[in-house]
């Protein structure tokens, strides 16, 4: 081997070792990045999580309003059912009070 010929075979071997240390570089960069994305997705997740547990519960509590709220549309009804009959009844009082005379 010539020395022109171990020179070229020492910068070609210096290069694959500078190549192969920045793809190496490269590779934890890469982990890095893969491992704040994968936490920032497991964050995201259990953000996700938490509003589904509230939305349930307002669902919940949405159910249970409206329960209470056509419970008392039931019973102001019933009431002025109750209102029209009286007053039907005194109309009719009324209306013989005046008929008789």
């Amino acid at each position: 081997m010539t020395e022109e010929e171990y020179v070229r075979m020492k910068n070609i071997l210096n290069t694959v070792i500078e190549q192969q240390a920045l793809f190496a570089e490269n590779h934890l960069k890469a982990e890095k990045r893969m491992d704040r994305a994968e936490d920032r997705m497991n964050s995201n997740a259990e953000a996700i999580a938490a509003l589904l547990t509230i939305a349930e519960v307002h669902e919940q509590e949405r159910v249970a309003s409206d329960e209470r709220v056509n419970a008392k549309f039931a019973e102001v009804a019933e009431r002025f059912a109750q209102t029209d009959e009286r007053m039907n009844a005194l109309v009719n009082v009324v209306e013989r009070y005046i008929t008789r005379g």
